[in-house]
């Protein structure tokens, strides 16, 4: 009975201070943008990287250069006008959850939250609540998934002269400002 409780212990207190890396090829972050109004088309960031922390830091890097438009002058203008990317070659995201607020969580079983995130790019910050789906795929590999879109203001995030810029290039006749964003990534433990 000693062994058993002993073995229990370790145990618990080696996923109490486990640490999660995000796995990038089983993870994707998507944004849409709308062009004269009824013009939707999806892009995508690749190659994704971030860590959780046992102390419940969670941190991501999206490389710009990772920008997937499906038109590769769309790529390049979006790099130079609205991400600025020679400046600034990552979006940051960052937010907190501590690892033992899942830890009851059963494998294949669900929850949803509201987390604030704080998301920095071209060198603002803006602050969003995030609804996310975390999903306990195994004892050591958690997904999470946007329950609903994002909407980034790119008033507020001060990208609207390199939206302006983009517009005029592309001879539009309006871009809109309000861009939906969704993400699924996965976190597997490094025990």
């Amino acid at each position: 009975m000693k062994k058993l409780l002993y073995i229990l212990a370790m145990t618990s207190s080696f996923v109490s201070t486990a640490s999660w890396q995000l796995i990038p090829e089983q993870s994707s972050l998507n944004f849409i943008s709308i062009k004269n109004t009824t013009v939707a088309e999806t892009h995508q960031f690749s190659n994704l990287k971030g860590t959780w922390s046992d102390q419940g830091s969670v941190q991501i890097q999206i490389p710009v250069s990772s920008l997937e438009t499906h038109i590769p002058i769309r790529n390049q203008r979006m790099l130079d006008y609205v991400l600025k990317a020679k400046q600034y070659p990552e979006i940051t995201v960052q937010a907190e959850l501590k690892p033992d607020s899942i830890a009851s969580l059963a494998v294949g079983k669900s929850m949803l939250l509201t987390l604030p995130i704080a998301v920095n790019i071209a060198g603002e910050t803006v602050n969003l609540l995030a609804n996310i789906r975390l999903l306990k795929i195994t004892a050591s590999s958690i997904q999470a998934t946007t329950e609903s879109p994002l909407i980034l203001n790119v008033n507020t995030a001060n990208l609207s002269a390199g939206v302006d810029k983009l517009q005029q290039l592309a001879q539009l006749n309006a871009i809109s400002k309000l861009v939906p964003v969704t993400f699924s990534v996965n976190f597997n433990t490094t025990i």
